[in-house]
Parts: C-alpha cells; structure tokens; sequence
C-alpha cells in the first residue's frame, strides 16, 4: 500500500449517479467512517435524466446522505446517460483520483443492467490505471489507488468475495437510503419508479440479510474483486473489525 498523506483518502466509492452507492454500500461506507477512515462518494453525474426529482434536488438529496453517512461527496458532472468512455470523461475522473488519492476504490458491477454503470466500471478501471501514470497529459500528480472492489449489482452471478458485518449501521445506511425522497418516496397518483416500489427496498434488505446469514449476523453487505484480493482490501475489511 502507498504511504496516506493527509489530504488522502482511505476509501472512495464512484457511481454514476446519488444514490448509486447508497443502494449497495451505505453501511460499509458508515462503517468506514465510523471507524475513523476517511471516506468520500464521486459521483460521475447528479442524475439530470432522472424521471423524477431536478438535478439541482439530487445534487441537495446526495449531500445529505453523504453527511448521514459521515462521509464526505464529491460530484463531476458529467452528462446522465450520455457521457462516454472517452478521453475528455477517463481525464476528469483521472483528475479526482489524483486530487483525492484514494488507497481502496469501489466501482458499480460490471454486470449490472442498468448501461450507466456498466459504462462506469470500465471508465472508472482505465481512469485508475493511467492516473497512475507519470507521464499522461492530466492535472495532478500520479496517483494509483492500491486497491479495486466493485459492488454485486442487483442480481449477482456469483457470492461476494469480501462480506462486511454492517449490523450495527444498519439504520443508519437506510436513512441515507430514504434521504433521497425525489427517488424512493410515492407520489401520490403516480407508479413509483423502480427504486422507489416497495418491493426494490426489500431487495436492499433481503440480500444483506442474505448476505449476513454468511457469517451469522443479521446484515452484511458484500464486494467482489480479482484474485488473489488485493492486501489493500483485506487490510480495510480488517480495519472495520
């Protein structure tokens, strides 16, 4: 693992839009904070396409969520659903890896159905790499993260690799959950959209209570990541125990 400085970050979790990281992770980031690590959300987006809720009450929405969380959010702003893996997007996340130095890094899965953060994993993966590298034309000095996890999605192929006890935050990660309203509250008149039906809250639930069954705890959430996992991550989930 590289040497922390001051302004680094211990763990830093990218999504394509708020809320992205609140779905999966929000008690490992709560657990994290908890912990005395430094944490922070980037998101690439503040989800401008969204059927529902204004980009600037996502933005709002995002923050707050992030401060019950206890960590700290960051926004690029690129375009929603129509922002690319092209260089000028691999640059300006090149550009916040380099100015947030995370050690551990985790990325939306790459085999989830939603094409947004698909696309993320595999930007965020070749941004990761080359902000490492000295000589490519980006703001900041080098910095490569020493490790990458990503979240399971919403149906995962296979069980995570890393399972964190999140028991204990548990109603903490879900009033970060509800705190995005425009998102999850009903309207009255309206059918909810699909994060907001009540049966996708229960998905949150009964896969961490899966998850938790693993190790015998009421709730777990999980990440995967390449073999042999990285001593950078097993470092963390050693540090939230």
């Amino acid at each position: 693992m590289q040497d922390s400085k001051p302004d680094s970050f211990d763990i830093m979790a990218i999504g394509a839009h708020p809320d992205d990281i609140e779905v999966h992770i929000g008690g490992i980031m709560a657990k994290a904070a908890k912990k005395g690590l430094r944490a922070a959300i980037l998101d690439l987006t503040v989800g401008d396409l969204g059927t529902q809720g204004t980009p600037e009450l996502r933005r709002t929405e995002g923050l707050e969520a992030a401060k019950i969380l206890g960590v700290e959010r960051f926004f690029i702003g690129l375009p929603d659903a129509r922002f690319t893996e092209g260089e000028a997007e691999r640059v300006a996340l090149m550009k916040e890896i380099r100015s947030l130095r995370p050690q551990v890094v985790i990325l939306p899965s790459h085999e989830d159905n939603h094409p947004d953060h698909r696309r993320t994993h595999r930007l965020a993966k070749e941004a990761i790499y080359y902000s490492g590298l000295k000589n490519y034309p980006c703001p900041g000095e080098p910095w490569r993260p020493s490790a990458v996890a990503w979240v399971g999605g919403v149906n995962p192929s296979s069980p995570p690799d890393l399972v964190f006890d999140v028991s204990d935050h548990w109603t903490q990660r879900m009033a970060a959950f509800d705190a995005f309203g425009s998102q999850v509250k009903e309207v009255p008149g309206q059918k909810p959209i699909k994060i907001g039906h009540p049966a996708f809250r229960g998905g949150i639930e009964g896969r961490a209570m899966h998850w938790g069954s693993l190790i015998l705890r009421p709730y777990a959430e999980g990440l995967w990541c390449e073999k042999p996992i990285p001593v950078a991550l097993m470092k963390l989930w050693n540090s939230l125990y």
